[in-house]
């Protein structure tokens, strides 16, 4: 058994604060670790082993989360829609890459990049949302 600094039902309700402060239920939570909604239920109190494939999972999504607090000065509705949103880079939303098997460390990278090249900045989450608003080639953008 691997040995870690940080309690199995710590790192298990950090992650749950995590993923519910981004709008996520435990079903697109469970889809993120790669396991069934029961399972992350049953694991809710005591969390997963120290050094399980989940329990790593767990630790990388919150430090991806803390990235994503350090760049909206801790706006949870910019985290959320940042989140939730198309981004261009993963060519995909954050959220969707999460569920991919090296997905949490691609968007913590992507972070890690926005947090680094826009240092005087105030904000370096900025979505660009197209919308069409009739058939035609009208494409309007909306920056949040």
């Amino acid at each position: 058994m691997n040995r870690s600094p940080f309690p199995t039902s710590v790192v298990t309700k950090a992650f749950t604060w995590a993923y519910q402060e981004l709008g996520l239920n435990i079903k697109q939570a469970s889809e993120i670790m790669g396991i069934s909604p029961s399972s992350l239920a049953q694991t809710t109190l005591l969390g997963f082993e120290s050094g399980t494939a989940e329990y790593r999972k767990q630790l990388a999504f919150i430090r991806m989360y803390h990235l994503l607090i350090s760049l909206s000065d801790g706006d949870s509705e910019q985290m959320k829609v940042w989140f939730s949103s198309y981004n261009v880079t993963l060519d995909k939303s954050p959220c969707q890459m999460c569920k991919e098997y090296d997905g949490i460390e691609r968007v913590a990278d992507q972070l890690r990049k926005l947090k680094q090249s826009e240092p005087g900045r105030q904000s370096a989450l900025t979505v660009v949302e197209f919308s069409h608003t009739d058939q035609s080639s009208n494409v309007g953008a909306i920056l949040h």
